[in-house]
């Protein structure tokens, strides 16, 4: 056997069944049993699969590149900068074919299904995870239904190599994210045999993009001092975090664990109100009372893993971490700054890590000899839709959230 999952909170080793939760208010996480070895032969994140919850690696590849920032770092009076790039920069090795960080969960949460022989999948996004869904799932032919909410359909596109046969997307017209995932987790109790993507309960996904971090250190050299990073939901950091962990009680590499530095836009920041106050718990005054327009959309979400046992709250305790919120005008600096430097397009999520990180030099949080990684989360989307032809995926089912559920039923019998 190669891993199991623990329960953080009953600390009870269990065997895996695509299994998402095992108690309340907890997460799951794998042990690997053999020693940590790179495989060479491999590209992307298979290059570390003897730390990813999967039997073996698939045909399907998305991957990081890091790279020594050093005009950024020039700009910005730090000499040891080192980005983490994930998204589509083909002449740079960047290995995300739909853009984002999500394709590096995507690809081995597909693998995990099939080892379990789940006949489907279901997930909800605000488009880059639902993108990157589609793009594997509908390569592999595998059922997927992705809800999504009106806003957010015209970022559910795919490449001309995915025909997409297999996505079902389903648009919820009068709903938000949060309305989505919603109906995903209300169809996941209906449809026997499919299983919901999980989210941050994913270990594929979390151990998928943390293979970020594992390609710094091999990269670098050493763990990075600090780790910059755009928050919505928190399956980023805490698979970073986790990777870390692992490679330091390896003995890989030394520690500490890197610090890690999570960023959210300043009209809705539940995780830095929450983390400020030195809470274990998000309540309903860290969230704002009525929806508010942000710069990074991407990173809004009313249900972040904070306090669960394992989530963002324990991270930032065991690494020393800390919060930060960005405005706008700041936030649109740092990204004109970068794709000016580095030439090529950056999404709005790594422009808000990258302008906390200003502001952690500025009050002297990150000295100007500390390693840092800046993870630009995503970007060339623009250079990708010049490279290639792009079409949207077409909704198979558009409905009222309060009729959702029983429309997808309903169709699925036809």
């Amino acid at each position: 056997m190669k891993y199991q999952l623990r329960c953080l909170k009953t600390n009870k080793l269990i065997d895996d069944n695509y299994t998402l939760h095992y108690t309340d208010n907890a997460l799951l996480r794998a042990e690997y049993f053999q020693p940590f070895q790179l495989n060479e032969e491999e590209t992307g994140v298979w290059k570390y699969v003897s730390w990813l919850p999967v039997s073996q690696p698939s045909q399907y590849v998305a991957g990081t590149i890091t790279y020594k920032a050093e005009k950024l770092g020039h700009a910005l009076g730090l000499n040891n900068l080192w980005v983490s790039f994930n998204g589509y920069w083909p002449e740079r090795g960047g290995l995300c074919p739909t853009g984002s960080f999500k394709d590096m969960e995507a690809v081995p949460t597909l693998q995990r299904i099939h080892d379990h022989n789940v006949k489907g999948l279901i997930c909800a996004s605000a488009g880059n995870t639902a993108r990157a869904f589609s793009h594997f799932c509908g390569m592999d032919g595998t059922p997927l239904i992705v809800v999504v909410g009106k806003e957010h359909e015209n970022r559910i596109w795919a490449r001309p190599e995915n025909d997409a046969e297999s996505v079902r997307l389903v648009v919820v017209e009068d709903g938000d994210y949060y309305d989505a995932k919603t109906v995903a987790k209300q169809i996941g109790d209906e449809l026997d045999g499919w299983q919901l993507e999980g989210s941050v309960h994913n270990v594929a996904r979390r151990d998928g993009i943390g293979s970020i971090i594992v390609d710094a250190a091999f990269t670098i050299g050493q763990l990075p001092d600090h780790y910059f990073q755009g928050i919505g939901g928190g399956p980023g950091p805490i698979g970073i975090h986790e990777m870390a962990k692992r490679l330091v009680e390896e003995e890989i590499f030394d520690g500490p664990v890197p610090i890690q530095h999570l960023s959210q836009n300043v009209e809705h920041h539940p995780i830095h109100s929450a983390w400020q106050d030195r809470r274990g718990q998000l309540i309903a005054q860290d969230f704002p009372d009525e929806d508010v327009e942000v710069y990074s959309d991407y990173l809004l979400n009313k249900g972040p893993a904070y306090g669960q046992v394992g989530a963002v709250h324990d991270i930032l305790k065991e690494s020393n971490g800390q919060t930060h919120i960005v405005e706008k005008h700041d936030a649109i600096k740092m990204r004109e700054l970068i794709e000016s430097i580095e030439e090529i397009d950056i999404m709005t999520p790594g422009a808000v890590a990258a302008a906390s990180l200003v502001q952690a030099v500025k009050d002297g949080s990150v000295d100007a000899n500390d390693c840092v990684l800046l993870n630009i989360s995503g970007g060339g989307v623009k250079r990708l839709k010049n490279d290639v032809q792009t079409r949207q995926i077409e909704p198979w089912l558009t409905a009222k959230k309060e009729d959702a559920v029983k429309a997808i039923l309903g169709k699925l019998a036809e």
